[in-house]
């Protein structure tokens, strides 16, 4: 499938005056238990999950497991919805990003050596569950995409998309090029060639974001950290650090008709500029990101703030954010999240260990 279309709005004078905005205010957001409206979702910590190394990111699969890429262990850990260990990886060296695609195979993004140069590279891995049980020490583990040319690229999110695609946010140094950037959002395809085999195929990269540092428009892209796609739809929000760009949180929406098939932003600086979600100083730098799939609210890691930033479905800004000033709630470099059953869990990098905190009941 190609780009037939490749379209996005940028007016660089109103993306500029955006970028100079002055820095969100945490004292915006609100203390648990403060009363607020109706609404509000009151953050109490409801557990904590210990045990690991450098935990960088959790997802709550499709199954209605948990897993945990345990980066420091150089493993993924199975855990249930009651916090127990159910099963590990193998050796997986540094596992930073996971997703779940229908099939229930685990997607991972991870490093490994290189056998010819002996360079660690980055590498996307496939993990099949089902023939395992579930065993993730017993599953077959097969290899998506490697770049041995690239060495010090890394695959850092991964968003499973319909019709067995899947979209991975791309890291690393050098991005000054205009042909063949670092940063980039990839797009994949698990394409049957036969009965009963299947293979990862690579798409593009896609066009429609602009890499490269001092890069103000909406579209630009520098460093990206995670991604996050949406139930049923190929529409997805990549979050990036705050290096020479402006925005650190994208939203683009997918359209695919006779004649266009590709990705725009959700909401754009002109005609939407009274959007929270792209008020470009409500987040600092963003470490992560992820969707509610039950109500299509997008809860973003500001790392700079150590704060979590919650946007509902039409990109309105939640008082029921929370961070830096809640008493009772510190977070040291998180860097991930999940959401099910009423429960946020955060991915508590710095103190080794996922946070859990329950939403309140009018959630």
């Amino acid at each position: 499938m190609k780009i037939r279309t490749t379209y996005f709005f940028a007016v660089t004078a109103a993306l500029l005056l955006a970028a100079c905005e002055a820095k969100f205010d945490l004292s915006d957001l609100p203390a648990p238990d403060s009363g607020g409206k109706p609404n509000d979702t009151t953050y109490v910590v409801k557990g904590i999950w210990s045990g690991f190394n450098n935990p960088r990111a959790i997802l709550y699969g499709q199954d209605q497991l948990f897993y945990i890429a345990d980066m420091g262990n150089n493993q993924i850990i199975l855990l249930n919805r009651a916090g127990n260990i159910l099963s590990r990886s193998g050796f997986i060296l540094h596992p930073m990003s996971l997703a779940q695609d229908s099939r229930l195979d685990l997607l991972i993004g991870a490093e490994t050596i290189e056998p010819t140069t002996k360079d660690t590279i980055g590498i996307i891995l496939r993990m099949k569950l089902v023939a395992a049980n579930h065993h993730l020490d017993e599953a077959v583990i097969d290899t998506v995409w490697t770049e041995p040319a690239r060495p010090h690229r890394r695959f850092v999110g991964i968003g499973v998309a319909p019709k067995d695609e899947f979209l991975v946010a791309r890291d690393g140094p050098d991005n000054w090029s205009a042909i063949n950037p670092d940063a980039a959002v990839m797009r994949f395809k698990h394409t049957k060639i036969d009965s009963t085999h299947y293979v990862d195929r690579f798409i593009t990269t896609l066009s429609e974001l602009q890499s490269g540092p001092g890069n103000y428009s909406q579209t630009g892209l520098n460093h990206p950290t995670g991604i996050a796609t949406f139930p049923d739809k190929a529409d997805f929000v990549v979050t990036q650090t705050r290096d020479s760009i402006a925005y650190c949180a994208i939203w683009m929406t997918y359209t695919l008709s006779a004649d266009v098939d590709g990705w725009a932003l959700k909401f754009n600086a002109v005609s939407n500029a009274g959007v929270d979600f792209i008020r470009s100083e409500m987040i600092q730098s963003a470490s992560g990101v992820t969707v509610d799939k039950s109500r299509g609210d997008i809860f973003v890691i500001n790392a700079m703030q150590d704060s979590v930033i919650k946007f509902n479905s039409r990109g309105k800004f939640k008082s029921e954010s929370f961070g830096g000033r809640t008493p009772g709630i510190s977070l040291r470099r998180p860097c991930g999240a999940a959401v099910a059953e009423k429960t946020l869990y955060i991915v508590d990098s710095g103190n080794n260990r996922i946070v859990l905190f329950r939403l309140s009941t009018d959630y």
